[in-house]
């Protein structure tokens, strides 16, 4: 089995499939590459981009090109010394008939042998015991009213659905009866929704039979009373679409009604949703998992043992041979200052961790405060994103996460009929109490799967109930107070066998699931989306409150990842980012010229004034996003080039103030604003009026190419030389100036980089031409030579971080990575803009180094290294390594003993 040393994520859909991805390995192996990080294989809804709205776990995709495709590419990696890792799906199946489970629970109800895979309430008061699905266009009689929906025959006429909003849905065994009945016709019993299926078949191969059941089908659409008969008797109950966050009563992945949760604590689901993967490592053709959202998992802890268990065995081919370590990769968000869990038997995390940390490295904390305070005077919107989380909270759980609010509240009405001195307690009033709660959970979710809080979740529920009482409703004060006490007081050893299980599950649905799903929703979703001081900031993983850490604070975290997570993955980019690595990359130069963007950006917005306008706040946010993802190619006079581009930054802009909720959203979008947003873009980049404008948008955003480019390889850099396993994502060995899903699933050029892969290539001609991206491509490609010939060097190597002298020492970060007799010594400058004043180069002049020097190891008499990209020799003296020589050739300096 081939080491893991470096991934590469590819997105596969049916433009770019198997055999698509087969054809790249022999570029990706000589890139150095140990292996491709696949997102989701098994089979997902037809046309599916992503691969996570699954249909059927236990089927290899065939829009892919199904399992005879993936074993061709599997053999092309395993010819080429690569292996492949896995995008699994736990979490959540699509809600879709084209969904084999779905569709039996839908035709069967609480009967269906699936009925329990899926986490549903069939005992919800408004549901009569019913699957509430929210897909009519109108409510229910108004539908009726306009002949919706329509009882139709399909597949060839030999079947019988329930035609809705285009979707054929199955009707139960009672409606068939009555249908039947109306016809005079006999239905014989059944048990499966396929016997159902089999004998309707059978009626319909008779032609009197099914002309009898044709005219029995008019005579339900003439009779409005009967057709809602024939809807009663279905085992789901059609619905409004807007209904669905108040009334739906099947747990969602997050507030997408589209696609259910699944129950994973239960054995026989885990066992199906999981027997596709490890049939495929029982058969050595793949190397390991990523599971998707371990948070949205009920016992995360639990399922990790055991899908550990179950992977190291399915690894173990032969008996006498040691097993093939699997690894396993958790998508997971983690608070300021929380860590992976050590409990979990995983190689670690799949990045978003390192994305924030290598982030905030390279942004100035002193631009902070001037630009939060332009951003409040200029949009009236508060400066402290603490506001607008919170504001976003509150306004998803009275809106698309209602439901789920309500269910817990249900939970806890149940718990509270066992205890007569709070039956006072208010349905409405715990539902407040409980928002308030919610509002201030600092981390995604706590894990209360043995019902006794952790040390450290017991930590963060006690400040959570701090912050509640000192800014919640005085009113509440007493309901607080209660459910603290039964949250974090309560001895669950104390109770009953029935109060233990209630218990549990109002920890669970509370701080687990739907704390889980409201800060991906709120925070991530929302609030990333309404605060706009610096958009560097505001991506998956990241805190805005938090825009820089220091040297100090990035060794100690590469140094705790050293020791406890050296297999953990590096991301700078994913699938999911909101903004392309080099996009936040030049961005985080702002926090540095902080009073030029202010000054700038006030004059762009005084003469971008007018009526029909976004908000102030979307144009402060539009221009920031001009200056970070203007081409490094692209002129103002470039007229194609112009409209390509206003149409990613219209299609942007148009996400993100949906996603802002604030003058449009996606349930209800506002025509008129989003018109003004569409022309906004178009004055800006293309209309002659704004001529002056644009020249000056695309000048300060070329002022960014050089400072933004050297951030870039500093990043590339750490990810391919600290602790743990570098991760890149699909294309971005290029400049990476992609925006949000879908602009960051672009098709990938992969023929012109094929071409750009030269090992011959000299430093000088690179620089000079570094906006065509090929430096940056060469940087990944040497560093990952470097780490398949000094494998151990980088998976079992110290990180010691090195003391850096002088006047610009916070300039420069610099460690050692010490394994046996091998040494490695990387510096990376940081914070560096004003040190550069040629445009052409992404370099910083010497003379802005002074005699700051890194330090030489302590313990190194010589102290001599080997430049990897210059192989200049660099021998340290009493003051070390000096910057000035360090940087003097090359952006960034990779030495090794």
């Amino acid at each position: 089995m081939n080491e893991l040393r470096a991934t590469i994520r590819l997105q596969l859909n049916r433009e770019f499939d198997f055999l698509a991805a087969a054809e790249q390995v022999p570029y990706f192996a000589a890139l150095g590459l140990s292996h491709v990080y696949l997102s989701p294989i098994a089979m997902a809804r037809p046309g599916s981009t992503h691969g996570y709205d699954v249909i059927n776990p236990m089927i290899v995709s065939p829009e892919l090109g199904g399992e005879p495709a993936l074993a061709k590419l599997v053999q092309t990696l395993h010819t080429h010394g690569m292996g492949a890792i896995v995008d699994i799906v736990p979490n959540h199946m699509a809600a879709d008939v084209a969904n084999p489970w779905w569709n039996d629970v839908l035709a069967m109800g609480r009967a269906s042998h699936y009925a329990h895979y899926f986490d549903i309430d069939w005992h919800a008061p408004h549901a009569d015991g019913k699957l509430w699905l929210p897909m009519l266009s109108v409510p229910l009689e108004q539908a009726l009213a306009h002949g919706e929906p329509q009882v139709e025959r399909h597949v060839g006429g030999t079947t019988i659905a329930l035609g809705v909003a285009g979707t054929k849905l199955p009707i139960s065994e009672q409606s068939l009866r009555l249908l039947f009945d109306l016809a005079g016709q006999v239905l014989p019993r059944f048990k499966t929704s396929s016997d159902a299926i089999d004998a309707i078949r059978l009626a319909m191969q008779d032609e009197h039979q099914g002309a009898r059941i044709d005219r029995a089908i008019t005579q339900l659409h003439a009779d409005r009373a009967l057709m809602r008969r024939f809807l009663d008797l279905q085992h789901y109950r059609l619905a409004w679409w807007r209904s669905g966050s108040q009334a739906i009563n099947y747990r969602r992945f997050f507030d997408i009604d589209s696609l259910a949760a699944l129950a994973m604590e239960r054995d026989d689901v885990f066992d199906d949703v999981h027997a596709l993967p490890l049939r495929l490592i029982r058969e050595g053709m793949i190397d390991g998992l990523r599971i998707d959202h371990v948070d949205g998992l009920t016992q995360p802890r639990d399922y990790l043992r055991k899908l550990r268990l179950r992977v190291d065995r399915a690894a173990r081919i032969d008996p006498r041979q040691p097993a093939r370590h699997i690894s396993l990769h958790v998508e997971k968000i983690l608070a300021h200052d929380e860590s992976l869990r050590d409990e979990w038997p995983v190689d670690g995390s799949t990045g978003y961790d390192f994305m924030n940390q290598v982030g905030a490295l390279l942004h100035a904390a002193q631009g902070q405060a001037e630009l939060g305070q332009a951003w409040a005077a200029l949009t009236g919107r508060s400066r402290q994103f603490g506001d607008e989380e919170r504001a976003a909270r509150r306004s998803m759980l009275q809106t698309s996460l209602a439901t789920d609010l309500v269910r817990c509240v249900r939970a806890f009405e149940r718990y509270v009929t066992d205890t007569p001195e709070y039956g006072d307690l208010t349905p409405l009033a715990l539902a407040r109490a409980l928002g308030e709660i919610l509002e201030h959970m600092p981390v995604y979710r706590t894990y209360l799967g043995t019902g006794t809080p952790s040390d450290e979740d017991r930590h963060t529920l006690e400040h959570v109930f701090e912050l509640a009482m000192k800014d919640g409703d005085p009113d509440l004060i007493a309901h607080r107070a209660y459910l603290r006490q039964y949250l974090l007081e309560t001895k669950t050893r104390w109770l009953n066998t029935l109060s233990q299980r209630r218990h549990l599950q109002i920890a669970r649905r509370l701080f687990e699931q739907l704390a889980t799903t409201l800060n991906a929703k709120a925070v991530e979703d929302t609030a990333f989306y309404r605060y706009g001081v610096l958009l560097s900031r505001n991506e998956v993983g990241s805190d805005p409150r938090i825009l820089a850490i220091e040297p100090r604070r990035f060794h100690a975290l590469m140094q705790q990842r050293a020791e406890h997570w050296p297999r953990s993955m590096l991301a700078t980019a994913t699938h999911d980012h909101k903004r392309g690595e080099d996009v936040r990359a030049r961005l985080a130069v702002l926090s540095e010229r902080s009073h030029w963007f202010v000054d700038q950006a006030s004059r762009w917005l005084r003469e971008l004034e007018g009526p029909n306008r976004p908000s102030r706040g979307a144009l402060w946010m539009l221009l920031q996003t001009l200056l970070g993802a203007w081409p490094l190619d692209l002129r103002h006079d470039d007229e194609s080039g112009l409209h390509a581009f206003a149409a990613r930054i219209e299609a942007w802009l148009l996400k993100a103030e949906r996603e802002a909720k604030l003058q449009t959203r996606w349930t209800t979008p506002n025509p008129i604003y989003e018109e003004a947003c569409k022309a906004a873009v178009g004055d800006i980049l293309i209309s002659p009026r704004y001529a002056g404008l644009r020249r000056d948008i695309h000048d300060a955003a070329h002022s960014l190419d050089a400072p933004g480019a050297l951030n870039g390889l500093v990043a590339v850099t750490l990810r391919l030389t600290v602790p743990g396993v570098p991760d890149l994502y699909q294309g971005t060995e290029y400049w990476d100036q992609s925006l949000v899903d879908p602009d960051n699933r672009r098709p990938v050029d992969y023929s012109a980089r094929k071409l750009d892969l030269d090992d011959n290539l000299l430093p000088g001609p690179m620089l000079a031409s570094y906006r065509s991206g090929l430096i940056k491509q060469q940087v990944i490609h040497r560093l990952l030579r470097a780490r398949r010939r000094w494998p151990e060097m980088f998976l079992r190597a110290t990180c010691e971080p090195l003391e850096v002298t002088g006047w610009r020492n916070e300039h420069v970060v610099a460690f050692l990575r010490r394994y046996e007799n091998q040494r490695l010594l990387v510096a990376v400058p940081r914070l560096c803009a004003e040190g550069m004043v040629n445009e052409d180069r992404p370099m910083v002049e010497g003379a802005f180094w002074s005699d700051t020097a890194v330090a030489c190891p302590a313990d190194d008499g010589t102290c001599t290294f080997t430049d990897l990209f210059t192989h200049r020799t660099h021998q340290g003296g009493p003051q070390g390594l000096s910057a000035r020589t360090l940087f003097s050739d090359w952006p960034v300096a990779v030495l090794m003993s």
